[in-house]
Protein backbone atom coordinates (compact mmCIF):
# COMPACT_ATOMS: atom_id res chain seq x y z
CA UNK A 1 0.00 0.00 0.00
CA UNK A 2 1.31 3.18 -1.26
CA UNK A 3 1.47 6.14 1.44
CA UNK A 4 0.01 9.21 0.14
CA UNK A 5 -1.97 10.50 -2.62
CA UNK A 6 -4.13 13.76 -3.16
CA UNK A 7 -8.06 13.61 -4.11
CA UNK A 8 -10.20 16.47 -5.62
CA UNK A 9 -13.45 14.31 -6.13
CA UNK A 10 -14.87 13.74 -9.06
CA UNK A 11 -12.71 16.93 -10.44
CA UNK A 12 -10.25 16.29 -13.48
CA UNK A 13 -7.00 17.29 -12.44
CA UNK A 14 -6.34 19.34 -15.80
CA UNK A 15 -3.73 21.89 -13.81
CA UNK A 16 -5.37 24.66 -13.08
CA UNK A 17 -5.94 24.34 -9.15
CA UNK A 18 -3.53 25.70 -6.90
CA UNK A 19 -3.64 23.00 -4.40
CA UNK A 20 -2.38 20.80 -7.18
CA UNK A 21 1.30 22.20 -5.77
CA UNK A 22 1.01 19.84 -3.11
CA UNK A 23 1.83 17.00 -5.64
CA UNK A 24 4.79 19.01 -6.30
CA UNK A 25 5.85 19.45 -2.69
CA UNK A 26 5.24 16.10 -1.42
CA UNK A 27 5.92 14.44 -4.47
CA UNK A 28 2.70 12.49 -4.37
CA UNK A 29 -0.08 11.35 -7.29
CA UNK A 30 -3.44 12.89 -7.84
CA UNK A 31 -6.20 10.59 -7.66
CA UNK A 32 -9.58 10.58 -9.61
CA UNK A 33 -11.45 7.63 -8.85
CA UNK A 34 -12.62 7.06 -5.01
CA UNK A 35 -11.80 2.91 -5.42
CA UNK A 36 -8.10 4.26 -6.06
CA UNK A 37 -8.17 6.29 -2.59
CA UNK A 38 -8.03 2.26 -1.05
CA UNK A 39 -4.50 2.04 -2.20
CA UNK A 40 -3.42 4.86 0.28
CA UNK A 41 -2.60 4.82 3.75
CA UNK A 42 -3.08 8.89 4.08
CA UNK A 43 -5.34 10.84 1.40
CA UNK A 44 -5.62 14.84 0.84
CA UNK A 45 -8.85 15.59 0.09
CA UNK A 46 -9.13 19.27 -1.58
CA UNK A 47 -12.73 20.68 -0.04
CA UNK A 48 -14.43 21.65 -3.53
CA UNK A 49 -17.89 23.06 -2.31
CA UNK A 50 -18.85 21.43 -5.34
CA UNK A 51 -17.40 17.83 -4.10
CA UNK A 52 -19.58 17.54 -1.00
CA UNK A 53 -19.74 14.12 0.76
CA UNK A 54 -16.49 12.10 -1.02
CA UNK A 55 -15.01 12.20 2.67
CA UNK A 56 -17.91 10.74 4.57
CA UNK A 57 -17.82 7.63 1.75
CA UNK A 58 -13.92 7.21 2.00
CA UNK A 59 -14.59 6.77 5.82
CA UNK A 60 -17.49 4.40 4.99
CA UNK A 61 -15.97 2.33 2.04
CA UNK A 62 -12.31 2.18 3.61
CA UNK A 63 -11.91 3.34 7.23
CA UNK A 64 -8.40 2.69 7.14
CA UNK A 65 -7.16 5.49 4.79
CA UNK A 66 -6.34 9.13 6.94
CA UNK A 67 -7.89 12.20 5.20
CA UNK A 68 -6.21 15.00 5.58
CA UNK A 69 -8.71 18.05 4.56
CA UNK A 70 -7.21 20.90 2.08
CA UNK A 71 -9.09 23.89 2.38
CA UNK A 72 -9.27 26.06 -0.92
CA UNK A 73 -12.57 28.42 0.13
CA UNK A 74 -12.32 31.80 0.78
CA UNK A 75 -14.71 31.98 3.83
CA UNK A 76 -16.60 35.29 2.79
CA UNK A 77 -17.26 35.22 -0.38
CA UNK A 78 -18.12 31.11 -0.45
CA UNK A 79 -19.26 29.46 2.50
CA UNK A 80 -20.83 32.09 3.86
CA UNK A 81 -22.92 32.32 0.82
CA UNK A 82 -24.49 28.81 0.52
CA UNK A 83 -27.95 28.54 1.52
CA UNK A 84 -28.26 26.70 4.92
CA UNK A 85 -28.96 23.05 3.36
CA UNK A 86 -25.46 23.18 1.80
CA UNK A 87 -23.86 24.97 4.45
CA UNK A 88 -24.94 22.02 7.21
CA UNK A 89 -23.72 18.94 4.37
CA UNK A 90 -20.31 20.86 4.34
CA UNK A 91 -19.26 21.26 7.32
CA UNK A 92 -21.11 17.68 8.25
CA UNK A 93 -19.00 15.86 5.21
CA UNK A 94 -16.07 17.70 7.35
CA UNK A 95 -16.52 15.69 10.77
CA UNK A 96 -14.83 12.59 8.84
CA UNK A 97 -11.62 14.21 8.76
CA UNK A 98 -8.45 13.17 10.59
CA UNK A 99 -6.99 16.67 10.25
CA UNK A 100 -7.15 19.69 8.04
CA UNK A 101 -4.78 22.48 6.25
CA UNK A 102 -5.70 25.82 6.33
CA UNK A 103 -3.95 28.63 3.78
CA UNK A 104 -5.16 31.48 6.50
CA UNK A 105 -4.91 31.84 10.23
CA UNK A 106 -8.70 33.01 9.92
CA UNK A 107 -9.51 30.00 7.70
CA UNK A 108 -7.63 27.77 10.95
CA UNK A 109 -9.72 29.26 13.50
CA UNK A 110 -12.81 28.91 11.40
CA UNK A 111 -12.03 25.28 10.63
CA UNK A 112 -10.60 24.87 14.18
CA UNK A 113 -13.94 25.88 15.79
CA UNK A 114 -16.29 24.02 13.50
CA UNK A 115 -13.69 20.52 14.28
CA UNK A 116 -12.44 21.16 17.78
CA UNK A 117 -11.78 17.32 17.52
CA UNK A 118 -9.39 17.59 15.32
CA UNK A 119 -5.81 18.98 14.75
CA UNK A 120 -6.28 22.27 12.24
CA UNK A 121 -2.45 23.37 10.76
CA UNK A 122 -1.99 27.04 9.22
CA UNK A 123 -0.08 25.96 6.45
CA UNK A 124 -0.24 29.19 4.18
CA UNK A 125 0.25 29.68 0.81
CA UNK A 126 3.18 27.31 -0.87
CA UNK A 127 4.92 29.72 -3.42
CA UNK A 128 7.16 27.63 -5.56
CA UNK A 129 10.22 30.16 -5.69
CA UNK A 130 12.83 28.18 -7.17
CA UNK A 131 10.59 26.79 -10.39
CA UNK A 132 9.30 30.44 -10.65
CA UNK A 133 13.43 31.97 -10.61
CA UNK A 134 14.40 29.26 -13.32
CA UNK A 135 11.19 30.11 -15.78
CA UNK A 136 10.24 33.74 -15.32
CA UNK A 137 13.09 35.26 -13.08
CA UNK A 138 14.48 37.02 -16.19
CA UNK A 139 11.34 39.21 -16.28
CA UNK A 140 12.50 40.65 -13.00
CA UNK A 141 14.68 43.28 -15.48
CA UNK A 142 11.80 44.49 -17.60
CA UNK A 143 11.06 48.30 -17.68
CA UNK A 144 8.17 49.18 -15.24
CA UNK A 145 5.51 51.18 -17.27
CA UNK A 146 2.40 50.28 -15.49
CA UNK A 147 0.50 49.94 -12.67
CA UNK A 148 -1.30 47.26 -12.12
CA UNK A 149 -4.78 47.29 -11.13
CA UNK A 150 -6.11 43.51 -9.66
CA UNK A 151 -9.05 42.07 -10.30
CA UNK A 152 -8.15 38.04 -9.28
CA UNK A 153 -10.55 35.03 -10.08
CA UNK A 154 -13.44 35.81 -8.04
CA UNK A 155 -16.35 36.99 -10.31
CA UNK A 156 -18.22 37.93 -7.08
CA UNK A 157 -15.35 40.22 -6.19
CA UNK A 158 -16.35 43.63 -7.33
CA UNK A 159 -14.31 46.15 -5.81
CA UNK A 160 -11.63 46.47 -8.60
CA UNK A 161 -13.41 49.30 -8.72
CA UNK A 162 -11.81 50.88 -5.80
CA UNK A 163 -8.85 49.76 -7.93
CA UNK A 164 -10.09 51.87 -10.60
CA UNK A 165 -10.31 54.93 -8.39
CA UNK A 166 -7.39 54.92 -6.76
CA UNK A 167 -5.93 55.02 -10.14
CA UNK A 168 -7.85 57.14 -11.28
CA UNK A 169 -6.98 59.68 -8.22
CA UNK A 170 -3.49 59.53 -8.77
CA UNK A 171 -3.45 60.28 -12.41
CA UNK A 172 -4.78 63.44 -11.40
CA UNK A 173 -1.13 64.41 -9.98
CA UNK A 174 0.75 62.22 -12.58
CA UNK A 175 -1.13 62.08 -16.17
CA UNK A 176 1.66 60.26 -18.05
CA UNK A 177 0.42 56.79 -15.46
CA UNK A 178 -0.98 54.04 -17.60
CA UNK A 179 -2.88 51.64 -15.96
CA UNK A 180 -3.70 47.89 -16.59
CA UNK A 181 -6.47 45.49 -15.33
CA UNK A 182 -4.36 42.34 -14.38
CA UNK A 183 -5.78 38.62 -15.00
CA UNK A 184 -9.29 39.16 -15.90
CA UNK A 185 -11.67 36.22 -15.24
CA UNK A 186 -14.17 35.83 -18.01
CA UNK A 187 -17.57 36.67 -15.64
CA UNK A 188 -15.64 40.56 -15.26
CA UNK A 189 -14.45 41.14 -18.46
CA UNK A 190 -17.26 42.88 -19.89
CA UNK A 191 -17.15 45.04 -16.57
CA UNK A 192 -13.47 45.87 -16.81
CA UNK A 193 -13.55 46.54 -20.91
CA UNK A 194 -16.60 48.87 -20.41
CA UNK A 195 -14.12 51.03 -17.55
CA UNK A 196 -10.86 50.61 -19.89
CA UNK A 197 -13.02 52.03 -22.74
CA UNK A 198 -13.74 55.41 -20.78
CA UNK A 199 -10.67 56.41 -18.58
CA UNK A 200 -7.74 57.48 -20.62
CA UNK A 201 -4.44 55.10 -20.51
CA UNK A 202 -6.03 52.22 -19.22
CA UNK A 203 -6.13 48.79 -20.83
CA UNK A 204 -7.24 44.97 -19.83
CA UNK A 205 -5.38 42.01 -19.43
CA UNK A 206 -6.97 38.48 -19.64
CA UNK A 207 -5.10 35.58 -18.32
CA UNK A 208 -4.66 32.81 -20.79
CA UNK A 209 -1.34 31.83 -19.85
CA UNK A 210 0.61 32.32 -16.82
CA UNK A 211 4.14 33.51 -18.85
CA UNK A 212 2.30 35.96 -21.00
CA UNK A 213 0.48 37.40 -17.33
CA UNK A 214 4.22 37.38 -15.71
CA UNK A 215 5.31 39.27 -18.28
CA UNK A 216 2.63 41.75 -17.87
CA UNK A 217 3.02 41.74 -14.06
CA UNK A 218 6.63 42.19 -14.03
CA UNK A 219 6.64 45.60 -15.72
CA UNK A 220 4.28 47.23 -13.00
CA UNK A 221 5.60 50.38 -11.07
CA UNK A 222 3.48 48.94 -8.14
CA UNK A 223 -0.23 46.77 -7.79
CA UNK A 224 -3.46 47.65 -6.32
CA UNK A 225 -5.28 44.94 -5.17
CA UNK A 226 -8.19 45.76 -2.76
CA UNK A 227 -10.31 42.82 -2.54
CA UNK A 228 -12.83 42.59 -0.49
CA UNK A 229 -12.70 38.51 0.60
CA UNK A 230 -10.25 36.56 2.60
CA UNK A 231 -7.90 34.78 0.14
CA UNK A 232 -4.23 34.47 1.25
CA UNK A 233 -3.24 36.99 -1.42
CA UNK A 234 -1.63 34.83 -4.58
CA UNK A 235 -1.27 38.38 -6.34
CA UNK A 236 1.13 39.60 -3.25
CA UNK A 237 3.24 36.66 -3.37
CA UNK A 238 3.46 36.99 -7.16
CA UNK A 239 4.58 40.51 -6.60
CA UNK A 240 7.50 39.72 -3.82
CA UNK A 241 8.65 37.54 -6.24
CA UNK A 242 9.27 40.06 -8.71
CA UNK A 243 9.97 43.03 -5.92
CA UNK A 244 6.90 44.82 -6.81
CA UNK A 245 5.35 46.69 -4.42
CA UNK A 246 1.80 45.96 -3.64
CA UNK A 247 -0.64 48.16 -1.77
CA UNK A 248 -3.51 45.58 -0.66
CA UNK A 249 -6.37 44.78 1.47
CA UNK A 250 -6.14 44.01 5.16
CA UNK A 251 -8.16 41.26 4.42
CA UNK A 252 -5.53 39.22 2.60
CA UNK A 253 -3.01 37.12 4.97
CA UNK A 254 0.12 37.95 2.60
CA UNK A 255 -0.58 41.27 2.38
CA UNK A 256 -0.13 41.79 6.01
CA UNK A 257 3.36 39.35 6.02
CA UNK A 258 5.03 41.19 3.01
CA UNK A 259 3.88 44.17 2.89
CA UNK A 260 2.11 45.21 6.08
CA UNK A 261 3.16 49.29 5.31
CA UNK A 262 1.32 49.18 1.98
CA UNK A 263 -1.84 47.32 4.10
CA UNK A 264 -5.48 48.97 4.22
CA UNK A 265 -9.17 48.12 4.20
CA UNK A 266 -10.75 47.39 1.21
CA UNK A 267 -12.38 50.90 1.12
CA UNK A 268 -9.42 53.60 2.74
CA UNK A 269 -9.34 54.86 -0.63
CA UNK A 270 -7.56 58.28 0.37
CA UNK A 271 -5.14 55.95 2.24
CA UNK A 272 -4.46 54.00 -0.78
CA UNK A 273 -3.79 56.88 -2.72
CA UNK A 274 -1.42 58.75 -0.67
CA UNK A 275 0.67 55.16 0.05
CA UNK A 276 0.51 55.35 -3.67
CA UNK A 277 1.88 58.63 -4.34
CA UNK A 278 4.71 57.65 -1.31
CA UNK A 279 5.53 54.72 -3.92
CA UNK A 280 6.07 57.00 -7.08
CA UNK A 281 7.77 60.21 -4.75
CA UNK A 282 10.13 57.28 -3.41
CA UNK A 283 11.28 54.76 -5.77
CA UNK A 284 14.56 53.57 -3.86
CA UNK A 285 12.93 53.44 -0.45
CA UNK A 286 9.92 51.08 -2.12
CA UNK A 287 12.04 48.85 -3.70
CA UNK A 288 14.02 47.97 -0.65
CA UNK A 289 10.65 47.46 1.19
CA UNK A 290 10.10 45.46 -1.91
CA UNK A 291 13.03 43.00 -1.79
CA UNK A 292 12.60 42.53 2.10
CA UNK A 293 9.08 41.21 0.74
CA UNK A 294 10.89 39.25 -1.73
CA UNK A 295 13.07 37.87 1.18
CA UNK A 296 10.52 36.98 4.00
CA UNK A 297 8.50 35.35 0.70
CA UNK A 298 11.54 32.50 0.25
CA UNK A 299 12.22 32.44 3.92
CA UNK A 300 8.09 31.51 5.21
CA UNK A 301 6.49 29.89 2.18
CA UNK A 302 8.68 28.09 0.26
CA UNK A 303 8.00 24.23 -0.55
CA UNK A 304 10.68 23.09 2.23
CA UNK A 305 8.63 25.41 4.86
CA UNK A 306 5.06 23.85 3.25
CA UNK A 307 6.05 20.21 3.93
CA UNK A 308 7.46 20.72 6.91
CA UNK A 309 3.96 22.21 7.93
CA UNK A 310 2.76 19.12 6.53
CA UNK A 311 4.71 16.93 8.22
CA UNK A 312 3.88 18.67 11.63
CA UNK A 313 -0.22 18.06 11.14
CA UNK A 314 0.76 14.55 10.43
CA UNK A 315 2.32 14.08 13.42
CA UNK A 316 -0.30 15.79 15.39
CA UNK A 317 -3.15 13.18 13.49
CA UNK A 318 -0.88 10.20 14.33
CA UNK A 319 -0.64 11.35 18.27
CA UNK A 320 -4.33 11.48 18.25
CA UNK A 321 -5.16 8.23 16.64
Amino acid sequence: MDKLAIFYGDKPNNGQYDNGVWMDILGIPFVQRIEEASLYETVIRTLWLDAIGWTKTIRDRYPHVVQIGLSDHPLSTHISRLDAVRQYAYLADLQYLDGLMALTEEERQFYQTALPHIPVERVGLPFPVDSYEKQYGHFRENEKTFIGLGVGAADNDRNFVSNLMVFRKLQLNNPNLVGVFLSIPDQLLPYCSYWADRVDNLFIHQRNGMEEFYEVLSQCKFVINLADRNTPGRIQGEGAFFNIPVIGSSRLELQNELFPQWSVSPFEIEKAVDTGQWILDNPVAADALASTAHENLIKEYNYDISKQRFERLLNRVGEKK
